[in-house]
């Protein structure tokens, strides 16, 4: 029984941190800094799941964040990239872009990888993280 408890004791800290949960993806690419800056301009974060083949190579790191800042009214050198937990968040002027509008202008940057953005949460304000909406077609 005891070593039944120790086994189980030690899966627990593997699925606390699996980088499948939400808030583990956000985290992945949160940076304080960025956000603080975007917010206090009035532009807001958003945080997607990239689904499809993600290599796990630097190559595709800088890749992905080179077509997100292409996309028109993202802040330059805002992207962050997770290849781990597939994970893209960027900063963005809601004054030139929407988020439906900004996602599938991502998508089409991205559907030549195969690849596609599901947005999971967004901050509008400061100390608020709220779901994002799904897009409306």
């Amino acid at each position: 029984m005891r070593a039944f408890a120790i086994v189980f004791l030690l899966s627990m800290e593997n699925a606390l941190a699996c980088g499948y949960c939400v808030e583990d993806k956000i985290a992945s690419t949160y940076d304080h800094a960025s956000v603080t800056h975007a917010v206090g301009i009035g532009h807001h974060v958003v945080f997607f799941h990239l689904d499809g083949p993600v290599p796990q190579k630097d190559a595709s790191r800088r890749a992905l964040a080179a077509a997100a800042e292409s996309v028109p009214g993202v802040d330059r050198g805002s992207v962050r990239v997770a290849l781990e937990t597939f994970t893209l968040s960027l900063a963005f002027d809601p004054r030139r872009t929407s988020l439906a509008a900004l996602q599938g202008a991502l998508d089409a940057r991205l559907a030549s990888r195969k690849l596609s953005a599901f947005p999971l949460r967004v901050i509008e304000r400061s100390g608020e993280l709220k779901e994002a909406a799904a897009r409306q077609q």
